[in-house]
């Protein structure tokens, strides 16, 4: 029998159901928001590294005398430009044979637009390009980049319009998709590509290389900024290097010192004449001590890395004052910063990142007046749709990497027209997630794992630490915390201000009596396997110093032989000794055992790939 509900009653459940239906998504949303928010600090906490190497070589000017000749030689070596007739010798592609198994791409005659939508067709198929021509494409870039000034002037009334495209990070796919939709660069269709072109995905040789060449046959209407992933040093750490080195095996050390000298002639921002608009686009920020008159004249190619600050001109060796404030606005500010997430005025240090600045919406409201612009266009962060106002609407945040480091943000871009006073944004996904059609609990989880792992990995890496402080904090021995000091001791030695309340869950257990701290623990390991050491807070050492011995190892293998001596390995552990403590007290049984422990076949050499493998 079917039973006819009366309207009012039909109403009343449709009711009830909506009602159902948007404090689903209500829920929905703000999870979303509190993972996305975990991955967003996470993915700062990961370049306070950067911060903390620059300390170390700025300590290390007072403490050569510490290391071996060679290795301080080496150290300080990194922060020169390359010296010019030798990276011609061993980089001119006249000198470079082309083998007869070679199946890729060829670069015959002058570089034109054929030969840019032949490279794209054959890096879709995943072909390397043979090194003969990387070396034709980045010599005949890098004479363009050496005569343009440090900032791109671009006038709209004549270009009609301007593509300006965030951080790409390597992913070939996103620059392609954004070809593909809104035409290649041409004569009439302008773009700027505002920075972290390398670092973090598969193919970002390729990336810059097809943006190489855009500048080479079209110098009018490409324009390049400078990030702080076009930095050789950042590059070791996250994936640059060692990309050019699984592809280019024979060749790597002269291509990364063209890389590395290129990355110096890249223009640090643009200024875009709009008509009715003026616009600004830098890939981090600004601060209260940036200058742009000084920035426009200053030799910008001295400027090879945040970590190692030039040699003074003074001859001394420490930068004199101006020197030090104009390396701070270029590597720090223009590079670094960020919008104050608070909305705080001024100025402070960017706590995030531990490096830069948060810049407040006086800043900017100052900067725009002072120089006569609308906006602020910049990058350098990640957002979850691609794009992102701050400052009433005067800075915008463009980030192009879709589903970045295996996320599930949008990628986006923006369109300016002339004599326009608001841009259009264009928002995409190359490898599209239906979220929609997952169930509630894979969205979370789909978006959430990559951050958890590296939280479970910072974790770890700060065991002792933190066991120390939570017994310290348990003064009646229950093994039992309040969610309060748990929280509060968590922030201190992990040094990130993550949402505990909604983490605790997924991290550790608790019971009415509170947070039983030592089942956060469970089940998490430290592999120790392979290294036999009597010290066992030596692995935790070795995580917690993964990517400064990273950094150090690629710096001293200067040839990149994936081999150092153990003196070697031991000057590194010296320094980021005398990096910690700062007064020059090493504990050499400490080296000693560190060192042997390393020397896996006790041949006398560390094998760096091995160990970064274990680790």
């Amino acid at each position: 029998m079917v039973t006819r509900l009366s309207s009012l009653s039909a109403d009343k459940s449709a009711t009830k159901i909506q009602a159902a239906f948007r404090n689903h998504q209500a829920r929905l949303r703000l999870k979303k928001q509190a993972a996305w928010q975990i991955h967003e600090k996470l993915e700062y906490s990961s370049e306070q590294t950067e911060a903390k190497l620059k300390d170390m070589f700025e300590k290390l000017l007072k403490a050569s005398d510490l290391l071996s000749p060679s290795v301080a030689k080496l150290l300080h070596k990194a922060g020169l430009p390359v010296e010019e007739k030798e990276l011609l010798r061993l980089t001119n592609p006249d000198n470079v044979i082309v083998e007869t198994s070679y199946q890729g791409p060829r670069i015959e005659g002058p570089i034109t637009r054929k030969t840019f939508v032949d490279l794209i067709e054959a890096f879709q198929h995943g072909q390397v390009l043979h090194e003969k021509y990387v070396c034709q494409i980045l010599h005949q870039a890098r004479a363009i980049l050496k005569s343009l000034p440090n900032f791109n002037h671009i006038d709209l009334s004549n270009l009609h319009h301007i593509y300006i495209i965030g951080d790409l990070h390597g992913q070939l796919a996103d620059l392609l998709h954004i070809f593909n939709a809104n035409g290649l660069p041409a004569i009439d269709n302008p773009y700027v590509f505002n920075g972290d072109f390398v670092d973090r995905g598969p193919n970002s040789v390729e990336v810059f290389l097809l943006l190489m060449v855009a500048l080479i046959y079209c110098p009018s209407s490409v324009f390049l900024n400078r990030g702080n992933h076009e930095d050789i040093m950042v590059t070791v750490r996250y994936g640059f290097q060692n990309e050019v080195n699984k592809k280019y095996p024979t060749r790597k050390t002269p291509l990364l010192d063209l890389f590395k000298d290129i990355f110096s002639w890249l223009p640090l921002y643009s200024y875009v004449d709009a008509g009715k608009s003026k616009l600004m686009i830098v890939h981090g920020g600004i601060s209260d001590r940036i200058n742009l008159k000084k920035i426009n004249t200053l030799t910008r190619s001295r400027y090879i890395s945040i970590e190692v600050p030039p040699e003074s001109q003074s001859g001394g060796k420490r930068l004199t004052a101006d020197e030090d404030n104009e390396y701070r606005q270029i590597q720090g500010n223009l590079f670094w910063s960020d919008p104050d997430p608070h909305n705080r005025k001024g100025c402070r240090k960017n706590d995030a990142r531990n490096m830069a600045c948060f810049f407040g919406s006086d800043i900017t409201e100052q900067f725009l007046k002072k120089y006569n612009l609308s906006m602020l266009i910049r990058s350098h962060q990640v957002k979850e749709e691609g794009y992102e106002f701050a400052h009433d609407r005067k800075v915008l945040t463009v980030f192009s990497a879709s589903n970045y480091c295996n996320g599930s943000n949008w990628g986006a871009i923006v369109r300016w027209d002339y004599n326009e006073q608001e841009p259009w944004l264009i928002s995409y996904k190359t490898e599209p997630v239906e979220m929609e059609k997952l169930s509630f609990n894979k969205q979370v989880t789909l978006f959430e794992d990559p951050a958890y792992q590296s939280l479970l990995e910072k974790i770890m890496t700060n065991k002792s630490l933190l066991q120390k402080e939570f017994e310290k904090a348990d003064k009646n021995q229950t093994n039992h915390l309040p969610l309060t000091v748990w929280s509060e001791i968590m922030t201190n030695i992990l040094q990130i201000d993550l949402p505990w309340l909604t983490l605790r869950s997924k991290l550790v257990q608790e019971d009415t009596q509170g947070i039983l701290y030592n089942t956060m623990f469970d089940g998490l390991t430290l592999d120790n396997t392979k290294f036999q050491m009597s010290n066992l807070g030596i692995m935790e050492d070795l995580y917690m110093w993964k990517d400064m011995l990273m950094l150090l190892f690629n710096l001293i293998d200067f040839n990149h032989s994936g081999f150092i001596s153990r003196n070697e390995f031991s000057d590194c552990v010296k320094l980021l000794l005398y990096g910690e403590n700062g007064n020059g007290d090493v504990n050499e049984a400490y080296i000693e055992e560190l060192s042997s422990a390393m020397d896996l076949d006790k041949n006398g050499k560390i094998d760096i790939n091995e160990f970064l493998g274990k680790i």
